[in-house]
């Protein structure tokens, strides 16, 4: 059958994946639509780059049609021939259901919006596609997703662990299916507002994942270099290797370091980024700047004001991970946004209390009620709680 398609001059990834003729194609392959890929991309009229960017999310995350049945595929192709001769005019589109096989609870939209990741040409390719698929949680349990199971984790903690074996142990419970493969793949763990987790690599790395967060990493380290993807808060103790650095990517940040603790915020949400250095070195560039820091230095950026460095006290920064948040001279605004993160709980305030200046010291083990309880008595504030949604008020 002699194959008739559109015109795909200019495709983009995300074209591509919402194109009916792609995924039949490529899902039901023959050797007539093969030679047809083939002879696109030799022609130059479809982008290498975007045709692979495609085909790799359609494969990572097991993207499938409804079946069609052999009655209908004549007609499928009757339709796709009509759309050749009128693909300049408005034309009805075959809808196709897409689902996401590998991992049922999560609806991971194909939405590949552009981020601002610094040395594309560096990092990993797939673990770059990766981060710029957007992932939305169907509920509020921290998930660890792997190539070939996606784990639910109940509670408001969890402790992942990776030994050099492949084996993955989740709050000492050893998983039945070991994660070691020859193939390269990766692994996300998501943590939603509210939940917080710890997580230890293969090579001695530990990690403490504060909420809000998600982290794509390797099943496997590679051997010249350990990279992974942060998108909100994390703190690392990272295992000293020379021969083998470890990469932070984050949407504004590349973080390079060989052995070091430091803690980086960077939730895509957020107008500000940063790195706090607690021992060792590392470097880190956003925009066109790249730093090295010392012990007891932060490093932000933000998108108008640009890349700063500062001398700060790292304790102040890394202190939620012992349940503890420290702010001096910070406002409301920001301290009620992380409160809100770290419960999992909407606080709402007017623009009048937003500005006010705090500083003071948190129990974050505290039942939410008594920790805002306490915060009215240090600011002139106060606030109500209608089912489960707080609002605050100026106190009068």
């Amino acid at each position: 059958m002699k194959i008739e398609t559109k015109d795909y001059t200019g495709f983009s990834a995300q074209k591509l994946l919402n194109d009916d003729f792609f995924i039949w194609s490529h899902k039901e392959k023959t050797p007539e639509t093969e030679n047809f890929w083939k002879e696109l991309l030799h022609s130059g009229q479809l982008a290498p780059e975007e045709y692979k960017q495609a085909c790799f999310i359609l494969e990572v995350f097991n993207i499938k049609q409804r079946q069609i049945p052999s009655s209908k595929k004549e007609e499928l192709w009757k339709r796709i021939v009509e759309s050749n001769r009128r693909y300049k005019q408005k034309v009805r589109r075959i809808r196709i259901s897409l689902f996401i096989a590998a991992a049922a609870c999560l609806l991971i939209p194909l939405l590949l919006n552009k981020i601002n990741v610094y040395h594309q040409d560096t990092i990993d390719k797939s673990l770059l596609r990766l981060s710029q698929t957007e992932v939305t949680l169907q509920g509020d349990e921290i998930q660890l997703i792997l190539p070939k199971q996606a784990i639910t984790i109940e509670g408001t903690t969890s402790n992942i662990c990776h030994d050099s074996k492949g084996h993955i142990t989740v709050n000492s419970e050893q998983l039945q299916e070991s994660a070691s493969s020859k193939e390269e793949n990766y692994n996300q763990l998501i943590v939603p507002n509210g939940k917080r987790s710890t997580l230890a690599f293969e090579d001695g790395t530990r990690m403490w994942v504060n909420a809000g967060s998600r982290v794509i990493y390797p099943n496997k380290f590679k051997k010249e270099r350990r990279e992974i993807f942060v998108d909100g808060e994390v703190y690392m103790e990272v295992a000293r290797d020379e021969k083998c650095p470890f990469i932070v990517k984050t949407s504004t940040m590349d973080i390079r370091v060989l052995g070091t603790a430091f803690n980086v915020t960077a939730y895509k949400k957020d107008v500000q980024s940063s790195v706090v250095l607690a021992s060792g070195s590392v470097s880190v560039k956003a925009d066109t700047e790249e730093v090295k820091l010392v012990p007891n230095e932060m490093f932000s950026h933000s998108k108008h004001n640009g890349v700063h460095v500062k001398k700060v006290v790292v304790s102040d920064y890394t202190s939620w991970k012992d349940g503890i948040y420290i702010y001096h001279s910070e406002p409301l605004s920001s301290i009620l946004n992380r409160i809100s993160r770290y419960y999992g709980k909407e606080i709402c305030y007017p623009p009048s209390i937003a500005t006010f200046k705090c500083s003071g010291k948190l129990n974050l083990l505290e039942d939410l009620d008594s920790l805002l309880e306490g915060l009215t008595h240090t600011v002139p504030v106060n606030y109500t709680k209608t089912d489960e949604k707080y609002t605050f008020e100026e106190r009068k």
